[in-house]
């Protein structure tokens, strides 16, 4: 295709790391775009300037153009207006909205209809961007609830009905869906009355904008092909699992890619020393680096676990606080970075004090020193309850740490177990519950020891191919299916 023939797809996401980040979501949005340029399609990135964001923009040296144009949404009898921002962000124009809209935490704590308008002024002030930059997408792509009101209001709005377009859906995290109280939301928004019910975002009584964003929108995807099939069944998402059954001829599974350029091993500015698949010697200075910064003795031999996660309850850390004594008796150190629910952090917290010699909790979050923990673990572990598809794991074996994963989600589709006939890169379970993680440990633990078996596993985790290049592929396909 020539240039001027390109598909054109503008992403909407509320997070684009490294400016504005709080879970996979932004690392997709940061990432992924660059990847479909480079596959020939014309894309763009539309997200909110939240406090702090355009700071991060300067700081990185992005040079920065503000419109003379401003995007506007009418929404609760009144007119919201935005400032809006260019920067060439990995190659990919990017436009942050800058308005007194997002001048809030990114997040609120209570979903409601005042707290869930920024997110209503977002959608439609995406959609009005083409009047601002000249240019209008083909398709709109949107990130999980807080863009679902995107395709609702293309579906059920009363103006932007009528305009149309193409959007697809993508679910980062179905346990999110951006639900709350109807009024006096329905009558603010714009929406035909008739986009409350059953079969569209009515959901027990309640909006749901994720329930309404994936029975609008023209095609839904997940971030990994198992977790798709996971979340039409009671099991993964509960009363949601109906519609995402009945959507399911319009759901595809695309396993996401990650940023390899920045989580390498070999120039990773932010590890004492760098090391490769040719040359592994630097993974031995990465764990001196670790072990000294848990306060552990740097010439130990014991295999180091480490954890890198937000701590709540989705990521399984009820069974490493149950199994603390067993990890303790397998001879391993385990040091884990993180923040999240109190019961979790208290927990590991005082695990760490009544084992000062074998356990490390450092609370909160650090990227230079998640690196080290990455580059300086032996094992690392993900016993998640669902994982719709992770990039810890991945980034953990591009660092020669071995990851000990529970069978779900995007842990299924990337972690397979050493054990099996083939072969594999890392050790699984399949029961959620402490005994099964601990079977998988015990056996990474033994296999450790064994340094040439070892250092096969790492090699083989380190050769995986995570870049998004397939998955670009995937998604450009299903744009071209969208225009047919």
């Amino acid at each position: 295709m020539t240039k001027g023939n390109r598909l054109k797809v503008l992403f909407v996401t509320t997070e684009l790391a490294p400016f504005s980040k709080v879970g996979g979501l932004g690392d997709v949005a940061g990432s992924l775009p660059k990847a479909l340029s480079q596959a020939g399609v014309d894309v763009r990135v539309v997200t909110p300037a939240w406090p702090g964001v355009l700071e991060k923009v300067a700081e990185s040296g992005l040079k920065t153009t503000t419109l003379k144009t401003q995007v506007y949404a009418a929404y609760d009898w009144r007119i919201h207006s935005a400032t809006v921002i260019k920067a060439e962000v990995k190659g990919v124009p990017t436009y942050f909205l800058k308005s007194d809209d997002y001048a809030g935490d990114m997040y609120p704590s209570q979903l409601n209809y005042w707290t869930a308008s920024p997110f209503a002024v977002f959608c439609m002030q995406a959609l009005e961007l083409k009047n601002a930059v000249d240019w209008e997408p083909d398709i709109y792509h949107c990130h999980d609830w807080t863009s679902a009101f995107l395709p609702c209001s293309l579906a059920w709005h009363r103006y932007y009905r009528q305009v149309g377009g193409r959007s697809i859906m993508t679910l980062h995290n179905v346990a999110y869906q951006g639900i709350f109280e109807p009024s006096p939301f329905l009558e603010a928004s714009g929406l035909e009355p008739w986009s409350f019910s059953s079969s569209t975002m009515e959901f027990y009584g309640q909006v749901n904008l994720l329930k309404g964003g994936i029975v609008a929108a023209t095609a839904v995807t997940t971030v990994s092909p198992t977790y798709a099939g996971e979340i039409q069944t009671y099991e993964s998402t509960r009363e949601l699992s109906g519609i995402l059954y009945q959507q399911r001829s319009k759901l595809r599974g695309i396993l996401n890619g990650l940023d390899t350029k920045y989580w390498d091993a070999e120039k990773d500015k932010l590890i004492p020393k760098n090391f490769s698949v040719k040359d592994l010697k630097g993974k031995s200075a990465c764990r001196r680096e670790l072990l000294e910064r848990a306060g552990f003795d740097t010439g130990t031999d014991a295999p180091i676990i480490v954890g890198v996660s937000r701590l709540v309850e989705q990521k399984g850390f009820d069974l490493v606080l149950n199994g603390i004594n067993e990890i303790k008796a397998m001879g391993a150190k385990l040091i884990i970075l993180g923040s999240g629910q109190d019961w979790i952090e208290n927990g590991l917290n005082q695990a760490a004090e009544a084992n000062p010699d074998s356990i490390k909790f450092f609370r909160g979050y650090d990227e230079p020193l998640s690196h080290v923990l990455y580059s300086g673990g032996d094992i690392f572990l993900m016993p998640s309850v669902f994982e719709p598809c992770g990039l810890s794991q991945m980034i953990s074996m591009r660092y020669g740490t071995v990851p000990v994963a529970r069978e779900v989600g995007g842990l299924r589709d990337t972690v397979f177990d050493v054990d099996r006939p083939e072969g594999g890169n890392g050790f699984t379970f399949q029961t959620c519950d402490t005994e099964g993680m601990l079977w998988a440990l015990r056996r990474a633990v033994e296999r450790y020891r064994n340094k040439d078996a070892w250092q096969e596993i790492m090699l083989e985790g380190m050769r995986e191919d995570f870049t998004w290049d397939k998955s670009a592929l995937l998604y450009k396909e299903l744009y071209e299916d969208l225009m047919q």
